[in-house]
């Protein structure tokens, strides 16, 4: 596909820029899979002959990572065909050591598409774009050869890659057969790109199935914005109407205990009718906290996040790197996806140190809450992540999840927000 969905057999292709891209595509692709196959032969020679040692199975495995490189340059590299940034379909892992993101990313299904398509660049792609590249130079060269050889041709003529053209006569004719044929390679550059850039985007480009990803579809906006603007009801209602009459009853049993210090069991009952208005006013300022925090409405994300953490028994590093306040509904899906995970996290992961990062990327919200834990953590056995998934499912987002055994157990949401900082 090239500009407006023009594919290379449209009679419309030469008046497009998709034959110049195509062009760019084959001609960077064809050193990228020479330099490939060259480090691939050499990290597999030294890997065998040094396999008795710890760094010849070091080398090995570096030959299994080898695709990870490969596909972030040729997911950079479909730009050039027009293609928005394909991001990566790697879990994020933050904070790890080596030997936990060596085994992640050994363990998931991306990687071996990536290998896969490295070893089809480093054999069959590259010889492919090579010759692709270079028939049209060389065509163009034949063209021009009635201007080369009027500024070169010696007394026997001119040699022209090759071919003796001995007379200008034999210089135009070759012009004009190379002419058309120039054409038609313009077909089979944007032909050639467009197959090379089908098998990367097939293997490459993030895939739905991949294992222990979860994505998710767009759901009704207008359901959530009514149930958000119910919740936001419920808050308010509690907090400017039942609360202050909770406070106000308590100040009222309080001034009456004070003043029944002549009547013993009155100044008791009071006491502890004061003692459960206060309990009760505690509660309910717990609820509306968990229904719609008020830090939250009037601070944001990133403050609402940290106040969080500090009621979390664990210790939790935070940073939130979010310009500006984002679309409510995307805060307080945000804010109670962390309060899920963190309280997850709490209950189930045995860790000793959590993390929550936040940051926007145009405009998309991604935010990771990862823990130190023992891993494991399987969506199909328990309602926590999906229904965690469900609720970023309704602004439109989705959530990926990294959980091997051992750790470390890493929870992306990622939730389309508009204008940065709107």
């Amino acid at each position: 596909m090239g500009e407006g969905g023009m594919t290379w057999r449209s009679p419309r292709l030469l008046r497009t820029s998709v034959p110049w891209r195509g062009w760019l595509y084959v001609a960077t692709g064809a050193p990228l899979g020479l330099v490939t196959l060259a480090v691939t032969l050499v990290l597999t020679g030294l890997g065998v002959l040094l396999s008795p040692v710890a760094v010849g199975l070091a080398m090995l495995v570096s030959v299994g990572l080898a695709g990870l490189p490969v596909g972030a340059v040729e997911r950079r590299r479909l730009r050039l065909l027009g293609d928005a940034v394909a991001p990566s379909p790697h879990r994020p892992l933050p904070r790890v050591d080596v030997r936990s993101w060596v085994r992640t990313r050994l363990r998931e299904t991306v990687t071996w598409r990536e290998l896969g398509y490295t070893m089809l660049l480093a054999t069959g792609l590259w010889p492919l774009d090579y010759v692709t590249a270079a028939v049209p130079l060389v065509l163009l060269v034949f063209v021009a050869s009635p201007l080369l050889y009027a500024l070169f041709a010696g007394p026997g003529g001119l040699v022209v890659l090759g071919v003796d053209l001995p007379t200008p006569g034999s210089a135009l004719i070759s012009a004009a057969v190379a002419a058309p044929l120039l054409v038609l390679s313009a077909y089979l550059v944007a032909a050639v790109s467009a197959l090379h850039a089908a098998l990367a985007r097939m293997l490459l480009v993030s895939n739905e199935t991949d294992d222990r990803v979860m994505e998710l579809v767009r759901s009704s906006g207008r359901m959530l914005d009514a149930f958000d603007a119910e919740r936001r009801r419920i808050e308010r209602d509690l907090h400017d109407g039942t609360q202050q009459r909770l406070v106000a009853l308590a100040v009222m049993l309080d001034m009456a205990r004070m003043r029944a210090g002549d009547t013993p069991e009155l100044a008791e009952m009071l006491t502890r009718a004061h003692g459960e208005a206060t309990t009760t006013l505690a509660e309910l300022r717990e609820l509306v906290q968990g229904i719609h925090p008020h830090v939250l409405t009037e601070r944001g994300l990133p403050a609402a996040v940290a106040e969080l953490v500090t009621r979390s028994p664990l210790t939790v590093d935070v940073r939130m790197r979010i310009a500006g306040r984002l679309p409510s509904a995307v805060e307080s899906t945000a804010f109670f996806a962390v309060s899920e995970a963190l309280s997850n996290i709490a209950k189930h992961a045995d860790a000793d140190r959590a993390w929550v990062d936040g940051r926007t990327n145009g405009s998309v919200l991604t935010v990771e809450i990862g823990d130190t834990g023992r891993g494991g953590v399987d969506p199909a056995k328990g309602s926590g992540v999906r229904g965690l998934a469900d609720r970023v499912a309704a602004v439109g987002g989705r959530v990926k999840l990294s959980s091997p055994r051992g750790g470390p157990t890493v929870l992306c949401v990622e939730i389309p927000c508009g204008p940065e900082g709107r």
